[in-house]
């Protein structure tokens, strides 16, 4: 069973996810989508240049698309396994992030979402380690970098900067120079990005345009199916005992895997809430808000005496997703 073999910290859980995350790219391989390039369209600089790379390399940006999954799945372990807030050394986040990250699958290759979702990770990753350090934390500054450099491939990505400000608070006692440092952390990469924009000869003011369209225009809706309604639906069974269980239990957990937790619930909350509040976000925003529901998942699969549910809900999630491929509509 799925959730029993990810009990074991040997090859046979790298093994399914390998197997899995292939049979969900497959398609992507033999069939992959047209990448046309930027073009005139407002698109993120960085990113644009990203996409104008890629243009007429189709099967090069799948590969490259895949890569950086690879890369976030890699850090979520690591992440887990240096902190230890989930109790157990598992592989589940990795493997709960591919099946969710796979639901919209038109998003899946050259999504600007994922390598901001890298360097969130990381950026909170960064934070977690200034728990208990004397002294003025400076993660805090490299954390807002890192989440702020985000938003020059994904402008949803600056609304995590709150993120940063918020683990002051969280992990840290309220110290203004520490709160300062993030504000500075996060103002860095857009300097610096202004700079090189101004000195390349190009207006500064039409860069400022490109960013307020991407944080505040509207993008074009998403075909809601009857397949895709009925896999969110089970995506979210199997996400809510997870949450409800996790609550209670927050109380019971060591001191800083309680303050992980509580800053991977406002990751969610703040993917959550730019998702539904603002219209230039759309089902990209997946790429993010799958890994606090990967982690927080995994969290109640690693300890539910429910076992058997349990493995009926995943398998639910993974069968649903077959589904889902082969009838779209």
């Amino acid at each position: 069973m799925l959730i029993r073999a990810f009990k074991d910290s040997g090859l046979v859980p790298v093994i399914i996810i390998v197997l899995f995350t292939g049979a969900l790219w497959a398609g992507l391989f033999i069939n992959p989508p047209v990448v046309t390039g930027a073009g005139d369209g407002n698109i993120m600089p960085l990113w644009s240049a990203i996409l104008d790379f890629f243009q007429g390399l189709p099967v090069l940006s799948v590969i490259f698309s895949l890569i950086m999954t690879v890369l976030l799945i890699i850090i979520m372990v690591r992440f887990n396994t240096s902190v230890f807030f989930i109790n157990r050394r598992t592989y589940l986040p990795a493997f709960i992030y591919v099946l969710l990250y796979s639901v919209f699958p038109g998003q899946m290759v050259l999504n600007p979402a994922l390598p901001a979702a890298i360097l969130i990770v990381a950026g909170l990753w960064r934070m977690v380690e200034s728990y208990r350090h004397d002294g003025i934390a400076y993660s805090f500054f490299d954390a807002a970098m890192l989440i702020s450099a985000g938003g020059l491939f994904y402008a949803g990505a600056v609304w995590f900067i709150l993120l940063a400000l918020i683990g002051t608070l969280v992990l840290r006692s309220a110290d203004i120079r520490e709160i300062t440092l993030t504000v500075a952390g996060a103002l860095l990469p857009w300097i610096l990005f202004y700079a090189v924009w101004f000195l390349t000869g190009k207006d500064p003011g039409e860069l400022t345009a490109v960013i307020y369209s991407n944080l505040f225009s509207d993008v074009p809706a998403v075909t809601w199916s009857r397949t895709l309604i009925i896999l969110l639906a089970v995506v979210f069974l199997n996400f809510l005992p997870g949450i409800v269980t996790l609550i209670p239990e927050m109380s019971s957990k060591k001191i800083k895997s309680r303050k992980t937790f509580s800053m991977l619930v406002w990751m969610l909350v703040i993917s959550i809430t730019v998702y539904f509040v603002l219209p230039s976000v759309s089902v990209e925003m997946i790429a993010i808000g799958a890994v606090p529901t990967a982690y927080i998942t995994a969290n109640y699969f690693s300890f539910t005496k429910r076992t058997r549910t349990a493995e009926i809900l995943l398998w639910a999630m993974v069968v649903m997703l077959v589904i889902s491929r082969i009838w779209p509509d």
